[in-house]
This record gives C-alpha cells, sequence and structure tokens, in this order.
C-alpha cells in the first residue's frame, strides 16, 4: 500500500543515514596512545640503532614492512627513549640492534649467533633464533603504554 512504501522509503534514509553517523563517530571512538620506547645496556657504544616496530605476525616474520622503523646515530649514551605518537592500542612487536659497523644487518656468524647488540619486545631471547611474534608481542594500552628492551650481547667499548 501506499502508506507501507512510505514508511519502507523513510526507513531506508533512517538507515543510511544511521550508516554514516555510525562511520563518522568510529573515526574518532579509536582513542590513539603514545607509547614510549626505552632501550638500555648500551653501555655508550658508537653505532646505529635500527629498531623495527611490528603490528603483525606476517610482517614480523618476514622483517619486512615494519610500522614504525628508526635508525638512530648513537654515541657515548647508556640509555635511549623516543616516543611513537598518537598510535592504535593494539599488540606490538619490536626488533632492536646496535649496528656497530653501519651495515644495516644484524651481523650473524655461520651458526646464526648474533655478534652484534641486539633485543627484542618483552626481552625474549631464544638460543640461534629470533623469539616469534607471538613470543615477542606486547599490548599497548593508555595504562601500558612503555615497552623496555634490554640489548643482549654487549660487552661495550673495548
Amino acid at each position: 500500500t501506499f502508506v507501507n512504501e512510505i514508511i519502507k522509503k523513510e526507513f531506508q534514509k533512517m538507515n543510511k543515514i544511521l550508516t554514516i553517523v555510525v562511520l563518522f563517530l568510529a573515526q574518532f571512538g579509536m582513542a590513539k596512545i603514545d607509547v614510549k620506547l626505552s632501550i638500555t645496556n648500551i653501555k655508550k657504544m658508537k653505532g646505529n640503532l635500527a629498531i623495527e616496530f611490528y603490528r603483525n605476525v606476517e610482517n614480523y616474520t618476514k622483517g619486512q614492512n615494519a610500522f614504525k622503523k628508526l635508525y638512530v646515530p648513537i654515541e657515548n649514551i647508556d640509555k635511549y627513549e623516543t616516543v611513537f605518537k598518537n598510535i592504535e592500542p593494539t599488540f606490538y612487536a619490536v626488533k632492536v640492534y646496535l649496528d656497530v659497523n653501519n651495515n644495516k644487518q644484524l651481523d650473524k656468524s655461520f651458526l646464526g649467533v648474533r655478534k652484534e647488540p641486539y633485543g627484542f619486545s618483552t626481552n625474549a631471547d631464544p638460543i640461534l633464533r629470533e623469539p616469534t611474534f607471538e613470543e615477542a608481542k606486547v599490548e599497548m594500552t593508555e595504562e601500558n603504554n612503555t615497552i623496555g628492551i634490554k640489548l643482549n650481547n654487549n660487552k661495550g667499548e673495548e
């Protein structure tokens, strides 16, 4: 009937408006946070800190397409800190190494033993392999927004 058609059209309009409002609010509903990364046990070594910040298993495992990536020259410090601003609260895994010879890769022996100082979020350190994403991931929230990494295999200045 005519009344049913009018009601149906009005319902469709309201449905479209509601969808637009929900999508608009979703843009603002996800609060962003600032995540502080603190790297210790640098022992005043000179080189470049390579920092790779991942938020999914696939990229972490491949070592590609890091969510955030830094290559920071350092010298004569014991601790390095930085803040990643306005990121989504979710799970992240971080890989760090101190590139002492500036070749932009973590040097390893023929057995796979790391030769340069390195670290991972949660300070996971399995022998002869990287920790998995599950082993290294940390949940970042408004209350828990700091990742601390202590470099391993760091003999300091010789």
